[in-house]
């Protein structure tokens, strides 16, 4: 052969796991969202049966204890992860090579490299991952000096030609599996002695009247004639560590195992670098070649690899996950996705808060309802379709249900079709058996759920869900509509509250939130039958287009607030309580927030004038939903005392006393000008 024959090098070729992109997408999401510091990863090669001359890397890439797949070895690296396409295409990325470079040749210098060999197989990944089109641009380089050429003084040979070649394997296989990445083969036949050293063994103290003894052993994950790219890195620390060996013949051994671990391919290559170099002077290469041979970046498209379901989720989730980037950090997603909701009514409103809490990443969503799609619900109601209605017998609550898995595959939704039993709505007994059934599922579904939304469309079919609510200590929010208003609250709490009940502060009055008032609080009566004789325009929900969806959307609002609040539906409510106050608290406000900002007890809202208020009340002591009487005889009579409610709304006014304040209706009652102060300041 040629005496100037120059040894060239298969260069590494990435090869990166799906699972890689997506471990990124949520280290980058849930971690380091607005950083952009580099972060360590690692890969592995393989020389077993090797194809091409891969570094594969996978989602284990990112963990700091990370071990190499069985018959493969460890490579260290860097990512660059930036945050912008322009900052991915700014970057000065022959400073970024020399940088890594740096750091290869410190790890040479200071002793590292010869205690873990694996730092010799290096690697980084300079990247942008565009998560809202499930996009990766990344360039992949493998930092290696610039070294003068090495001469190949002969062909290569396989180990199998040397005359001790069984001598060398027995030593070889003396090795363990995770130390044959680099080593010293000493084979010395007139002494008739072969051993395998480690590179700190061999190197640290080198014997140089011995060198011509030593092969300079590596696993090759090459299945060229040419070794693989990591052998530069091997000659550089070989050459930084013994300069005298600088224009003397070497022998680089680099084993190949076939798919009977026999290393019988295995190539040996006899070498010379004529020139020293100066370290501290190297210029660096390696970065790697695209698809098409040019020097420049890939980019790798996870949407049609990824399972739709999977995709669905990480998107929906994108923007909830990007508010903590900046806007929220402290936001708590887990506690949304694990809260379990239930909507009693899946019409107009039911529709509009159950695609609200999808939009806030709530994966738990139950709704009851006993209506029928009909042809005037699609235009109103988010979640039907024109083809629902003309079916005929689509009933609301499962086809809602339905509907929501097909917008989030990873919901986990239900809809039961009952009647709710209202109070002054008499059950025959031919129904007694069904109602009773009806009343077992809906106490199930409330004692299952975290949450209650009572969204329907009579004020008396509020009653039993409010009652549920309070008895079983569950959150309850209510909204319901007018022509073009709506109101939106928060019931109170029923635990008792742990350390110091919250404070008056100056200009506000302040509820407790386990003293807030229900639904129907501020009642003297029990709800009645309001669905009897009823013309057309009541017999429906006549309210602007618009009034829905904003107090679903108040509704949900509300819910998500309470939840991030470290006292939750205890969290208190507080109001001005003169008009003095008002004018202080608008002067100098101080209203408590929570994370998400203030948390009102109600808010009541009219589009006539595009006005919200913001009242607090507190729980009347005679309610006919809350109050202790009612609970202590739901709970020591159970269903027979609802059935005595759905007999007569009036056994709720006797038990709660509240029958006394009909009276009232039959007085005349005169007031003497003098018995009201009329004046607006505080006495």
């Amino acid at each position: 052969m040629s005496d100037n024959k120059i040894l060239q090098f298969a260069p590494f070729e990435s090869f990166v796991s799906p699972t890689f992109w997506h471990k990124l997408a949520e280290l980058k999401l849930d971690y380091d969202r607005l950083s952009d510091t580099e972060r360590p990863i690692s890969g592995h090669y393989t020389n077993r049966k090797a194809s091409g001359c891969l570094l594969e890397v996978d989602y284990s890439a990112y963990n700091s204890e990370a071990q190499p797949p069985k018959f493969s070895h460890a490579a260290v690296g860097h990512i660059y992860n930036k945050n912008t396409i322009e900052e991915f295409k700014a970057l000065d990325k022959t400073a970024l090579l020399a940088d890594e470079g740096r750091q290869l040749l410190a790890d040479m210098s200071s002793g590292r490299a010869l205690n873990d060999a694996s730092l010799l197989a290096r690697f980084f990944v300079l990247s942008f991952a565009d998560l809202k089109c499930h996009s990766y641009y990344y360039w992949f380089a493998f930092p290696c000096p610039l070294t003068p050429t090495l001469q190949l003084l002969s062909d290569p040979i396989k180990l199998k030609a040397l005359p001790n070649c069984d001598a060398c394997v027995d030593a070889i296989r003396a090795l363990p599996a995770e130390a044959q990445n680099f080593f010293v083969l000493y084979v010395n036949e007139g002494a008739e002695v072969c051993e395998a050293r480690s590179l700190s063994a061999a190197l640290s103290q080198f014997d140089e009247q011995q060198a011509e003894h030593y092969y300079y052993c590596f696993a090759d994950p090459s299945e060229y004639e040419n070794p693989a790219w990591l052998m530069r890195n091997y000659v550089a620390l070989l050459l930084q560590q013994c300069p005298t060996l600088v224009g003397k013949p070497l022998k680089f051994l680099g084993l190949r195992y076939d798919q009977q671990l026999q290393l019988d391919n295995s190539l040996i290559w006899h070498v010379s670098q004529a020139e020293a170099c100066s370290y501290s002077q190297l210029q660096f290469v390696g970065w790697e070649a695209n698809r098409n041979g040019k020097m420049g970046p890939r980019m790798a498209n996870m949407r049609d690899s990824m399972d739709p379901a999977k995709l669905a989720e990480n998107s929906i989730n994108l923007n909830l996950k990007l508010m903590k980037w900046r806007l929220v950090p402290d936001l708590n997603l887990n506690i949304l996705a694990e809260t379990k909701c239930l909507l009693f009514g899946a019409g107009t409103l039911g529709c509009a808060v159950a695609r609200n809490l999808l939009s806030w990443g709530f994966k738990h969503i139950t709704l009851l309802d006993s209506g029928k799609v009909g042809y005037s619900n699609p235009v109103r109601q988010s979640l039907y379709t024109h083809a629902d209605a003309v079916s005929g017998n689509c009933m609301k609550a499962p086809t809602a249900a339905a509907h929501l898995l097909e917008i989030n595959p990873s919901a986990v939704t239900k809809g039961y079709v009952l009647e709710i039993p209202m109070p002054g709505h008499t059950i025959g007994e031919a129904l007694r058996a069904q109602t009773s059934q009806h009343l077992q599922l809906i106490e199930r579904e409330v004692q299952a759920h975290d949450v209650i939304f009572l969204l329907t469309d009579s004020r008396e079919s509020r009653w039993l869900p409010t009652m549920l609510g309070a008895a079983y200590q569950k959150i309850v929010i209510n909204a319901a509509l007018g022509f073009d208003s709506y109101l939106v609250m928060r019931h109170g709490g029923t635990w008792e509250l742990l350390g110091d009940s919250p404070k008056d502060i100056e200009g506000l009055k302040c509820i407790s939130g386990q003293q807030l008032g229900c639904y129907f609080c501020n009642d003297v009566t029990a709800p009645g039958n309001s669905l009897k004789d009823r013309t057309l325009d009541q017999q429906c929900t006549v309210t602007r287009p618009g009034v829905s969806n904003i107090a679903a959307s108040y509704a949900v609002e509300l819910l998500v607030a309470l939840l991030q609040h470290p006292q939750r539906e205890l969290a208190p409510a507080y109001y001005a309580n003169t008009r003095a106050g008002q004018q202080q608290h608008q002067e100098t406000p101080q209203l408590p927030e929570g994370l998400l900002g203030i948390l009102p007890h109600s808010i009541r809202g009219m589009l006539c004038n595009y006005e919200n208020i913001l009242p607090a009340t507190q729980k009347f002591a005679q309610c006919i939903a809350c109050s202790q009487r009612v609970l202590a005889a739901y709970r020591s009579e159970g269903h027979a005392f609802l059935f005595k409610t759905f007999e007569t709304a009036k056994y709720l006014e006797d038990l709660t006393g509240i029958s006394e304040f009909k009276r009232l209706n039959s007085e005349i009652i005169d007031f003497d000008d003098d018995q009201f102060d009329m004046s607006e300041s505080d006495d």
